[in-house]
């Protein structure tokens, strides 16, 4: 099997979190209630606007409300904008990128989150 070079691709914090309310069933508004974020504050996170920081505040929120450190959405911001930064040949998040995502989701949970 020959080795084939993939482009870096970025999974955004936005995508993480949108995965994970499905998997709990749990709306935007829940979160926000849950975590002490504005309703606006949710949403703009889960569409991945540029210039969006997951702010230690903000990771250690979203850790009490969903039970995911507060490391992990820091690892994932700062892959996020590094995989992102000018001059890298990376471009937005892709299906792959996606997938990603969800296996890191489930590593996660088996390791006994």
């Amino acid at each position: 099997m020959a080795n084939v070079a993939m482009k870096d691709y970025a999974v955004s914090p936005g995508e993480v979190l949108r995965y994970e309310l499905e998997l709990r069933d749990m709306s935007q508004a829940e979160l926000a209630r849950r975590a002490g974020l504005s309703e606006q504050r949710v949403m703009i996170i889960l569409n991945g606007d540029d210039g969006v920081i997951i702010t230690p505040e903000t990771a250690l929120k979203l850790e009490h409300a969903l039970g995911m450190p507060v490391e992990y959405w820091r690892n994932l911001e700062a892959h996020c904008r590094e995989t992102r930064a000018p001059g890298r040949n990376a471009g937005p998040s892709t299906p792959q990128g996606r997938d990603e995502t969800q296996k890191s989701a489930v590593k996660w949970r088996a390791a006994g989150a």
